[in-house]
């Protein structure tokens, strides 16, 4: 017994003080061009990440591309602005959808600052109607209005009743094409 006691002892020391992997951060050498890729930053593009490592937790996430290459997204904290490099460094896997009417990306962009700074705090809600009420969003929410009411573009063909709808459902390659 005291054997066993010793060797299940070792066991978790041994896993407790391997060594975590970490991966290197994302460092933004050009500012016209996403972090770690030759990609060209637009103002409208969105951001799709599988699953977030500090702040979004959820299966899936999106952010929208500022004017200023920032990213606004929505958070349990809030409708949040992120530096490039931090936004890429807090999310994993992001994959890149721009505009193909870089207009339409621009107003998107647009109505996105306009409902970041009016709604910093908005509550996190999924369970609300995707077309209405400002202060309750969450990440599919806000990039969906951005689109909606900036430039007039429904990804998706998204309801506006619609509830908890998925970041995949965005992905509309009417409007948009993968970078």
């Amino acid at each position: 017994m005291k054997k066993l006691f010793l060797f299940i002892s070792t066991l978790f020391f041994a896993w407790m003080i391997k060594p975590k992997k970490v991966l290197a951060p994302l460092k933004q050498e050009h500012e016209h061009l996403y972090p770690g890729t030759n990609l060209s930053i637009a103002p409208g593009d969105l951001l799709f990440s599988p699953i977030g490592k500090k702040e979004s937790r959820y299966i899936g996430h999106v952010g929208i591309v500022t004017k200023d290459n920032k990213v606004i997204h929505s958070i349990p904290s809030g409708v949040i602005q992120d530096q490039m490099e931090t936004y890429f460094n807090k999310f994993s896997n992001i994959r890149i959808y721009s505009a193909l009417d870089s207009k339409s990306g621009e107003a998107a962009a647009d109505y996105a600052v306009k409902l970041q700074k009016e709604h910093p705090r908005a509550t996190y809600k999924i369970w609300t109607p995707i077309g209405r009420t400002n202060e309750e969003q969450y990440c599919t929410k806000i990039v969906w209005q951005a689109y909606h009411f900036g430039a007039g573009v429904n990804l998706g063909k998204v309801s506006p009743l619609a509830k908890s709808v998925h970041p995949e459902r965005l992905k509309d390659r009417r409007y948009l094409s993968k970078k």
